[in-house]
């Protein structure tokens, strides 16, 4: 994994994300140079085609990644990879045109460049696209080129990372060998199955374990232990010197996973681990591309904006706005702005309610502006107020908040940054609509807080283009 300014990157998926725009770069430069038969108009064009080839083919790689088609999930799901290729060719095709339109009366003297390069250049794409995952799928199943992970530890969070791999949920390392110092395996029963706890190593002689993670060549070591009395310091530190990376759990789950584990994180981690940096500057800068994004989205979305307001008027009596009461920054309530998109008496019964699945109170205009995100539009005027930012942890109601700080451990340090109107957990977890779902999604926001910088922010914004094109997670 590489870490960019503070968030974990698979070196694998970088790789494949360079190796296919400049494949696509080249394939693309290849079909327009041969179409050129003058060596001399050639000589002066070669740089407009160049210029061309990979601005087509890096619009490409950003649409793909838009798409989520970067993200190791999608690796072996080739269902779910297929539709969005699909997708990502709707974005490709008038990214092509526009290209073509920008260099139009260089490309004219090529012959591949005819009427028919809108469909041309998307073709070749696919047929990248095609190669590329290919190869890559059977070198990321080979053995050798996974970091080898070995396990100090034989109870839980041991049993939590053999779970992970026995489901395919991550291609990026194997687990070598593990090794067990208090030889109990304590704390093993919370949430391994019987299955896994079998898989665990039981305890050899301390002597013996560094010598096996060795000959097993381990890069990594995970320090997997609920209790570390009697942790082999010494030992450790031989390995760290000999080059062997040493990780404890919770850093291991943050960098594999994007997300913190709440039931084994622990105060001292984060309060002695990395992240949380914040600054005058990084401040600023936020602030400034908080007011710059929304600006140009309440620009470009107006016409939505307004069909949408009088389509809500009409439909029902009613509103067109809805005001509802959320806690933002520091705990603070402000006022959200959202498009109604339920009937007027939605919450008479009382007590404020989750959201449901198919959810009667939802009117006809209310269910599609959900699906499509449209309903969230109003909250850019909050953005401009200060009230959020872009993207942040989502505003929740305040008798939710204190529901879930009662029945969940640091629920309320997600409130030390502004609430967004996209984040970490809206692009990687479905609609929450429960505990259990308001937990996993902590885990998601926990990270994004702790992790958050401008560069976080533009990865996130563009994977919402993915949650809103595919209407992921929508209610």
């Amino acid at each position: 994994m590489l870490r960019l300014f503070g968030h974990f990157v698979p070196i694998k998926m970088l790789a494949l994300g360079l190796l296919e725009v400049l494949v696509l770069g080249a394939s693309v430069y290849y079909l327009l140079s041969t179409g050129i038969h003058s060596p001399q108009i050639l000589g002066e064009l070669r740089g407009q085609l160049g210029q061309f080839s990979f601005l087509f083919a890096g619009i490409a790689g950003v649409a793909m990644l838009a798409m989520g088609l970067y993200d190791s999930s999608v690796i072996a799901d080739y269902r779910g990879m297929a539709i969005k290729v699909l997708v990502a060719l709707a974005l490709v095709v008038p990214a092509n045109i526009a290209c073509t339109a920008l260099f139009h009366e260089q490309l004219y003297e090529s012959a591949n460049a005819s009427t028919f390069w809108s469909i041309k250049a998307p073709l070749v794409w696919l047929v990248v696209i095609l190669f590329t995952r290919v190869a890559f799928g059977f070198a990321n199943r080979q053995e050798f080129l996974k970091r080898r992970v070995f396990l100090l530890g034989a109870g839980t969070q041991a049993a939590m990372i053999r779970q992970m791999v026995a489901k395919g949920a991550n291609h990026y390392f194997t687990v070598v060998g593990s090794f067990d110092p208090g030889g109990s395996g304590r704390g093993r029963d919370r949430r391994a199955t019987e299955q896994e706890l079998q898989q665990a190593s039981t305890a050899q002689p301390t002597a013996d374990w560094l010598d096996i993670v060795r000959r097993a060549r381990a890069s990594e070591i995970v320090v997997a232990l609920e209790d570390r009395r009697g942790l082999p310091v010494s030992q450790l530190l031989m390995c760290k010197i000999d080059g062997i990376q040493v990780l404890d759990y919770q850093t291991f789950w943050e960098r594999e996973t994007g997300r913190l584990d709440l039931d084994e994180l622990r105060p001292s981690w984060l309060i002695f681990g990395s992240g949380f940096a914040r600054g005058i500057v990084s401040d600023g800068l936020k602030r400034l591309f908080d007011v710059g994004v929304s600006a140009f989205f309440l620009l470009i979305t107006l016409p939505i904006t307004l069909a949408a307001a009088v389509l809500v008027k009409l439909e029902s009596p009613g509103p067109i706005l809805y005001r509802q009461q959320r806690v933002g920054l520091q705990g603070k309530p402000f006022e959200v702005l959202k498009f109604r998109s339920m009937r007027q008496d939605a919450e008479n019964a009382g007590a404020p309610q989750w959201a449901k699945l198919r959810d009667p109170r939802v009117t006809r205009v209310g269910a599609f502006i959900r699906k499509t995100r449209i309903d969230e539009l109003p909250q850019l005027i909050n953005v401009l107020r200060g009230d959020m930012s872009f993207v942040g942890p989502r505003p929740e109601r305040p008798f939710f908040v204190d529901q879930l700080s009662e029945a969940i451990p640091f629920y309320r340090e997600r409130h030390c940054v502004k609430p967004g109107i996209t984040g970490w957990a809206q692009i990687n977890y479905p609609y929450g609509a429960s505990l259990e779902d308001a937990r996993q999604k902590l885990s998601y926001d926990l990270y994004y807080v702790k992790n958050r910088s401008l560069f976080l922010d533009l990865v996130i914004l563009l994977s919402t283009v993915r949650v809103i094109l595919l209407q992921e997670g929508a209610r």
